[in-house]
Parts: C-alpha cells; sequence; structure tokens
C-alpha cells in the first residue's frame, strides 16, 4: 500500500493531524460470493487537530479483504 501523508487540512488549513484507529465496531467488511465467508480489516483514519474532521478514512491490510490474486479473478 502507498504512504500518504496529508499534511494540511482541507476544511480549516489546519497542519496538525493525527492519526486514529476507528473503534472496533466500525470496520471494513466483505462478503466474497465465491468464497461464501466473511472477511474484515481494521480502519484508521487521519484526523485534523484543530477543527477535529475526519480528513481521511482507510483500511491499513486491504491485503486481508482480496489478496491481489482474488482481486484480479473477481474484477473480471
Amino acid at each position: 500500500m502507498k504512504e500518504i501523508k496529508i499534511r494540511i487540512c482541507p476544511f480549516c488549513g489546519g497542519e496538525e493531524m493525527m492519526e486514529t484507529r476507528v473503534a472496533s465496531y466500525g470496520g471494513a467488511y466483505l462478503t466474497p460470493v465465491q468464497n461464501g465467508g466473511l472477511r474484515s480489516a481494521a480502519l484508521f483514519a487521519t484526523v485534523c487537530r484543530d477543527c477535529g474532521s475526519v480528513v481521511r478514512t482507510y483500511c491499513a491490510d486491504p491485503e486481508k479483504l482480496y489478496c491481489k490474486k482474488e482481486r484480479r479473478n473477481w474484477q473480471n
């Protein structure tokens, strides 16, 4: 996964960001039809310390949802 650094808040112009983990009940879930199982991965957020806006939400380990090989097959 590419690392993305947000330096300035698009809402207030603040320059101090913090990384937080979204609460355990707020995760990314995917139910693949071909495998029949439920997969999940933790979500994280970049939050502006000045205004509290969530500037970015992301999954730190997208491979837990689908490995690259499976994604290629699933998209076709």
